[in-house]
């Protein structure tokens, strides 16, 4: 909580601009849970950032970045893993951008898809990158838009793979009729939403299990349970699905090739019955209200990374990036086909 008003007053009235910085638990001096903003330069941030949540509000549309300086943004708890990648990126930009009057690039994370919403709205946040639903989320009030395809991990796109044990004798989805499936946990993308995503559109009635050790669904419904809930030992979905706890289970095309939580006989002791329509791996976008003459260095910038060195070395830092480009042929279908399934996932 802040402190009293007292004291908020008279940090407004001494004109005092700092930083904020998270600590350990990702909580700001002020108290705010998941704020982080730093500079990548020895310039001053300006005071309606280094006072946030005390000054007077900003504008609702912004075309120039706040004091010429922009802010790279990111929505994640975890600080620590995030706030070296983001940095590397800022001090990437900030080099490359200072021929557009850009004095510096900043940094901010938040925790929460609306936290960043509103940075957008205000003009406090120029550039983030989401996965795919969080992408098509933050673009919904026409705030953000989608400015490039990013390989994050060094893939344009991803599926979506349901697998089962070898010797189950189930060949198809049909087959998992009356039966149950093991996600993830609810808030992944490829090992949930896609999955079940994929399942309500080809019509499966699916039943969520308090416990599918002890329950079963309706013989004509697939029960479904989350990996990160069950206590029966750990695992994951593949625990689950060798344990024989769920008939089959959800994950990346990216986990099951790299998985290291199983082993090669693990592996050979399943099967994958269905892989979904590749969905596109992730998104940089831009704040929409940005100026047009900054959007395109920006995407110029961001295409031409991998070109050099010094840029490949930054996409390396940042999430292992190999690089952008622009949203046009398959980036389109990849993305179309997540906007179904996005789409579908909302009625859940």
């Amino acid at each position: 909580m802040y402190k009293a008003p007292l004291i908020a007053l008279a940090i407004l009235l001494s004109g005092v601009a700092g930083y904020f910085f998270s600590s350990a638990n990702g909580s700001d001096q002020q108290g705010r849970p998941g704020l982080v903003i730093e500079s990548t330069s020895r310039s001053t941030v300006p005071e309606s950032r280094a006072v946030a949540g005390l000054s007077t509000p900003l504008p609702a549309v912004r075309t120039s970045p706040i004091g010429n300086r922009l802010v790279i943004g990111r929505i994640s708890t975890n600080v620590n893993k995030y706030r070296p990648r983001l940095q590397a990126m800022a001090s990437y930009l900030s080099i490359e951008m200072a021929g557009q009057g850009i004095t510096g690039v900043d940094i901010r994370l938040v925790d929460t898809l609306e936290e960043m919403t509103e940075l957008f709205r205000t003009g406090e946040v120029d550039l983030v990158s989401e996965t795919a639903f969080g992408a098509i989320e933050l673009e919904r009030d026409g705030l953000s838009e989608m400015l490039l395809r990013e390989w994050k991990g060094g893939v344009p796109d991803y599926n979506s793979v349901i697998f089962v044990r070898r010797d189950s004798g189930i060949d198809s989805l049909d087959d998992l009729v009356g039966r149950s499936i093991a996600f993830e946990d609810r808030s992944s993308t490829s090992a949930y939403l896609v999955p079940r995503s994929l399942l309500a559109r080809a019509g499966f009635n699916m039943v969520e299990l308090a416990n599918p050790r002890t329950s079963s669904p309706p013989r004509d419904s697939i029960g479904f349970a989350f990996a990160d809930a069950d206590d029966g030992g750990g695992g994951g979905a593949v625990g689950m699905v060798l344990s024989g706890t769920t008939a089959a289970g959800a994950m990346s095309n990216l986990d099951w090739s790299e998985a290291e939580d199983f082993s090669e006989d693990d592996r050979r002791n399943l099967v994958i019955i269905h892989v979904s329509d590749p969905i596109i791996r992730s998104v940089m976008l831009v704040r929409t209200s940005l100026d047009p003459t900054i959007k395109a260095r920006l995407a110029t910038i961001l295409e031409q990374m991998h070109e050099s060195e010094m840029g490949q070395e930054t996409l390396d830092q940042y999430s292992g990036v190999a690089r952008y480009d622009r949203m046009e042929g398959d980036a389109l279908v990849t993305l179309m086909n997540a906007r179904f399934m996005y789409e579908t996932s909302g009625s859940f």
